[in-house]
C-alpha cells in the first residue's frame, strides 16, 4: 500500500477591520466616478457643450452642487477611519443609500455602455458599503466589562 504525503500550504490571513473595508470601498467608488467623468469627455458633443457654458449664478450653483456631491464620498474615505462607530455606521448607510438612489435616477438613461457599466459597479460598491455598515461587528459584553 502506498501512502501519499500531502503538504498543504496554508496562507496567512488576518481579520480586516470594518472601517478599512468601508474606506477601501469609498476609494473604489471614487475611482469609478473619476474614470466615468474622464471617459465621458470623449463622448461626442460633450466638449462642444462644455464650451458653450455661460458664467451665470445658475451655472455656478450647478457646479457647486456637483462639487458637494463629489466631496462627500471623498471625505468619507477619511471619516470612515476616524468617526466613532455608531455615527460612522449610520453616516455610511445614509450616504451610500443616497448615492444609490442618485446613481439610478441620473445615470440609467444614458445609451453609453461604459457609463451603464460604471454605474452598475458604483451601485454594487455602494450596496457593499451599506451591507458592511449595517453588519458592523458588535463588541462582546465581556470586552465592555474588562
Amino acid at each position: 500500500m502506498s501512502v501519499i504525503n500531502r503538504t498543504e500550504k496554508n496562507f496567512e490571513d488576518f481579520q480586516i477591520n470594518v472601517k478599512l473595508k468601508i474606506s477601501a470601498l469609498w476609494i473604489a467608488v471614487m475611482f469609478c466616478y473619476v474614470y466615468g467623468d474622464y471617459i465621458e469627455i470623449y463622448v461626442p458633443g460633450v466638449i462642444a457643450d462644455a464650451m458653450m457654458v455661460k458664467s451665470s449664478i445658475e451655472t455656478q450653483l450647478e457646479f457647486f452642487a456637483v462639487a458637494v456631491l463629489m466631496v462627500m464620498p471623498s471625505v468619507m474615505i477619511f471619516f470612515t477611519l476616524v468617526v466613532k462607530p455608531n455615527i460612522n455606521r449610520w453616516l455610511n448607510i445614509i450616504l451610500a443609500a443616497f448615492y444609490i438612489v442618485l446613481l439610478i435616477a441620473v445615470n440609467t438613461e444614458t445609451g453609453w455602455w461604459f457609463y451603464l457599466f460604471l454605474t452598475a459597479i458604483e451601485i454594487l460598491i455602494s450596496v457593499a458599503i451599506v451591507w458592511y455598515a449595517w453588519n458592523w461587528p458588535r463588541v462582546k459584553d465581556s470586552a465592555i466589562n474588562d
